[in-house]
């Protein structure tokens, strides 16, 4: 009778050769990986793939191994990492119907973030959703939700001159306060509790944590997503279902808040704002608009705060950080509004033409330091052959912004703020409208000209009124500032930093308590 442990082990080694037999004979069955580190026998690259300034370190393996085009692998899982513009553009737009798509992973589902439009592999139901908002987010829309963005970015104003130390905290009142407007026509007011917005925030915070390192076993072992909750040391579990159920308020609540006031008598009077929901039903109710069920049009709205409040949030982040260590380029842009703008009233929508530097140091912004330095990684959905390279089916493919923001050839000594890199000889913006900063191919932002446009308000807005400087130390000396000092998440933002946010003048004093005044008084009367 043979022993188990002779069962074990005869099963080990037909395991190991079915395995290597597999390897060698996908070495001789197509092209070479793109270049990278040497796997190790088994387990690949596994202890390789780096979870801490990973943008870097595939930048780095980029200049090590002389390529544009980085892979690793691991677990029978293959890793493609893109460094230059033109190569993302190719695969990513040009052969997008192969480069589209999202990694299945355990974990997503175990979140319920498995319909959230940026998370859903490329098929019928992401065309279905992004028909839905593109319909939605127009970029002949954008003007419609402007004075929402105007509304609470003075509010915004006035939180800066209120208690300027809790500078994050109004970012992300602004982006969470914009986004819920536009969606939902739902006003959020500063410090007052809404149990929509700590539904939705826990949502996105807790997902956030949850592709930690450390957490990310449930991304590969699917097995582990049938320990249940109470099972000791399944806290990530837990988690995901508390996850799970605060994601169903958010995606039924502000929906069903929305529908409910279409169909009182109360709407003439003009209790519900103008909104993308808003005019999804009632062009769905038309026939005038895509159709789509009810349960898919909720899907496609909680994709608003989950994929929107992070990133135009942290985008203001950088910017207040950009403006705390490049003290000159603050004055250029302030000297520029003064001329245009003067000091009599606050930047609008139309001056932006009139304001190319301003612009410039708003586009400078998002190329200094990245929101998302690999952005969303996309899938492929066949085997594919470029520049020589084998690219298998299933690939998690990357696109290094954060090498594509250095890339020297494109934007020399990059390392350095400079606005003029957006200026043309005659003064006017270029071309360069530094679009990577919203995604690529069938999976760009379709919120991108409504956060471009948020942003870009918030920008001149604060420029205009503030001057933003490094803080002071009981001494009298400038607290110093490190500016990669940034959070290792997918939406990556700066670690908190000190800094002095003052009013220019007493002048712009007044416009801004103005201003917030009466943005504020808009709230009271919904």
């Amino acid at each position: 009778m043979i022993d188990s442990k002779d069962v074990a082990a005869i099963l080990l080694a037909a395991s190991l050769s079915f395995i290597s037999y597999r390897v060698l004979h996908a070495r001789k069955s197509h092209p070479p990986y793109p270049p990278g580190p040497p796997p190790k026998p088994l387990i690949g690259n596994a202890y390789d793939i780096p979870f801490s300034k990973a943008a870097v370190r595939y930048m780095e393996w980029s200049k090590q191994y002389n390529s544009d085009i980085i892979h690793l692998s691991a677990l029978n899982t293959h890793i493609v990492v893109l460094h230059k513009m033109e190569d993302v553009v190719e695969l990513m737009e040009r052969r997008s119907a192969n480069y589209s798509s999202r990694p299945s992973l355990t974990l997503i589902k175990l979140l319920g973030m498995e319909n959230i439009t940026p998370l859903v592999p490329y098929g019928n139901t992401l065309r279905k959703q992004r028909r839905i908002l593109e319909e939605g987010l127009r970029k002949d829309l954008t003007s419609t939700y402007r004075y929402i963005h105007l509304e609470k970015v003075h509010i915004l104003l006035g939180q800066f001159l209120s208690v300027p130390d809790r500078y994050k905290e109004h970012c992300k009142m602004l982006a969470a306060s914009d986004t819920v407007a536009v969606a939902f026509g739902h006003d959020l007011v500063p410090g007052q509790r809404d149990e929509f917005l700590e539904a939705a925030e826990f949502v996105a915070s807790s997902g956030s944590k949850l592709f930690l390192p450390g957490r990310t076993l449930l991304t590969v072992f699917g097995f582990l997503s049938y320990i249940p909750p109470w099972f000791p040391g399944a806290s990530t579990q837990k988690l995901c279902a508390e996850v799970r159920e605060a994601g169903v308020r958010y995606r039924n609540g502000p929906f069903q808040a929305v529908k409910q006031k279409l169909v009182l008598p109360v709407v003439s009077a003009g209790t519900l704002k103008d909104c993308v929901l808003r005019r999804l039903l009632e062009r769905r109710s038309t026939g005038n608009g895509s159709y789509a069920d009810e349960e898919t049009m909720k899907d496609v709205m909680a994709t608003f705060y989950i994929a929107g409040v992070e990133t135009i949030k942290t985008s203001l982040l950088i910017f207040i950080l950009a403006m705390t260590l490049h003290p000159p380029e603050q004055q250029k842009a302030q000297e520029e509004i003064d001329r245009v703008v003067g000091s009599d009233r606050l930047p609008t929508f139309e001056d932006r033409a009139s304001l190319p530097y301003v612009d410039a140091l708003y586009r400078e912004v998002l190329r200094w330091q990245s929101n998302g330095p690999l952005g969303l990684v996309h899938a492929t959905s066949q085997d594919d052959i470029y520049k020589g390279y084998y690219i298998p089916k299933g690939s998690l493919v990357m696109a290094n912004v954060w090498a594509i923001t250095r890339d020297e050839e494109k934007y020399p000594d990059p390392e350095s703020f400079l606005p003029e890199r957006f200026l043309g000889a005659d003064g006017r913006v270029t071309g360069d409208t530094f679009t990577c900063a919203f995604g690529f191919g069938r999976r760009v932002c379709p919120g991108r000209y409504l956060a471009d446009e948020l942003v870009w308000i918030m920008v001149a807005s604060v420029l205009a009124t503030f001057k933003i400087s490094k803080a002071k130390d009981e001494n009298g000396n400038e607290i110093d500032v490190d500016p990669y000092a940034f959070t290792d998440t997918v939406t990556s933002e700066p670690l908190p930093f000190k800094c002095s946010i003052v009013p220019r003048s007493e002048q712009a004093e007044s416009l801004i308590k103005g201003a917030a005044s009466l943005s504020m008084q808009s709230l009271k009367q919904v």
